[in-house]
């Protein structure tokens, strides 16, 4: 076993899934596993992956090697990069590749292990499909919420010394892990999940479990789904109609999720659009058929995403009443639940102070004029609301008005300053104690 653990493996693209695998790879005593990131190598290098998980309230810290590149010749190279990234992750590897060394696509979509066997050999290629639920919060910090299920095979069938190797390493590491002859049946499994969870949840920035209160939203999904149910037979692949059922129910099991397209819109990064639209598209095409909800998504979204694009914080504003030593605070009738300032966000066309005083009356039926209100701050932490990057304005009302709740509220009470309730959301009892410091001494 020492030689397992000895052997030289490279992480080519340190994003959730390559951060998870590395993780579980380093807990388990291989001792030369290479961390190969880009954009967050400095991060990894000066502060090693911060790793949190459903079985800790707090991160624990792991010292990795960090590189810009490969170096040197591995006996293994996972390439978990993107879609559009696997032409130059093949030719890196195909560098550094020992004579008895493999590579393993841990990726999204159908076609990569064909890409890379353009530069590979195909007998030393593992396709490997992926389930798990996790997210990069920021450069270096991983978060994953259940441990990942992997299932992997050579993508004809090809039980080989490869494979062998990889599942003794995977084993080692205690990963949730099982060897298959029919990993294209996994593949379009994967996309069928992929193709009804991603797209429109990055298009209207909704996680799925807020998308599927719409019908129109669910029509769509479904419209998506039985084009890639096509695509799949036509490959030889058959997927039933039941699972559109199984990966809707799944989706909607957590509902602060956001899908891996959704995350890297909200981080400024492209989304992976073409590895689940386009290979239903080509398919089609490939058969003289037409695929035209995911032809025309594909499209949509390539304009709006395929080059350089920029997304912007949510602006909000909030009114915190004071009245004497008490404050005014609403119970949440919406995620996240708790006792909040009144507030929310602004319309278009609408100013901050016009928000902050329309939002007030909408929720506890005060109303106030802009002159009323003083500016205690703006608050901005990308992590103060778990729904997305919210910068909020908020504002100071001295009122004895009685409230009345309304609207996203299910109840609106004055509480002492010193008496606050345990359930506060977002960042808003850091906020109520600015304002005592402020206002209220």
């Amino acid at each position: 076993m020492k030689s397992l653990l000895n052997r030289r493996i490279a992480i080519l693209g340190a994003g959730a899934v390559g951060s998870y695998i590395g993780s579980k790879l380093i807990e388990h005593r291989f001792t030369d596993v290479e961390f190969v990131a880009r954009s967050g190598y400095s991060v990894l290098k000066e502060n090693g992956l911060a790793v949190k998980n459903y079985t800790n309230k707090s991160p624990y810290n792991l010292k990795v090697n960090a590189v810009k590149e490969l170096s040197g010749l591995y006996d293994a190279v996972l390439i978990c990069v993107k879609s559009k990234d696997t032409v130059t992750a093949a030719k890196q590897a195909s560098n550094h590749l020992k004579d008895d060394g493999f590579v393993v696509s841990i990726q999204n979509g159908i076609e990569n292990p064909d890409i890379i066997s353009a530069f590979i050999p195909a007998d030393k290629i593992i396709t490997n499909v992926i389930y798990m639920t996790a997210v990069m919060q920021e450069k270096g910090v991983l978060e994953y919420m259940a441990e990942g299920r992997l299932i992997f095979g050579h993508i004809n069938g090809q039980c080989s010394k490869y494979t062998e190797i990889y599942m003794q390493i995977l084993q080692q590491a205690e990963l949730n892990a099982k060897y298959t002859d029919n990993i294209k049946q996994y593949q379009w499994q994967k996309l069928m999940l992929n193709i009804v969870l991603n797209p429109l949840s990055a298009l209207f920035r909704k996680t799925f479990f807020k998308m599927s209160s719409f019908d129109d939203a669910m029509s769509l999904t479904k419209s998506l789904f039985k084009e890639a149910q096509n695509a799949a037979k036509l490959c030889g692949v058959d997927i039933a109609d039941e699972e559109y059922d199984k990966i809707t129910a799944k989706c909607k099991e957590n509902i602060s999720f956001k899908s891996s397209m959704y995350q890297d819109i909200e981080a400024n990064r492209n989304p992976e659009i073409d590895a689940i639209l386009g290979v239903v598209v080509r398919v089609h095409e490939k058969y003289g058929q037409s695929a035209p909800y995911c032809d025309c998504l594909l499209k949509i979204m390539n304009v709006k995403y395929g080059g350089w694009f920029q997304t912007s914080p949510i602006l909000a504003a909030d009114v915190l009443v004071i009245n004497d030593d008490k404050v005014l605070l609403i119970d949440r009738k919406n995620e996240p639940l708790g006792w909040a300032i009144p507030g929310g966000f602004v319309d278009l066309y609408e100013t901050m102070e016009q928000a902050a005083l329309r939002e007030l009356h909408e929720e506890t039926g005060i109303e106030a004029n802009i002159n009323d209100l003083h500016l205690l701050g703006i608050y901005s932490d990308p992590k103060r609301d778990t729904r997305g990057h919210t910068v909020s304005a908020v504002y100071i009302f001295f009122s004895d008005k009685e409230a009345h709740a309304a609207d996203d509220a299910r109840d609106a009470k004055y509480f002492h300053i010193d008496n606050l309730p345990e359930n506060t959301a977002f960042d808003h009892r850091e906020i109520l104690h600015a304002a005592k410091a402020k206002f209220m001494k």
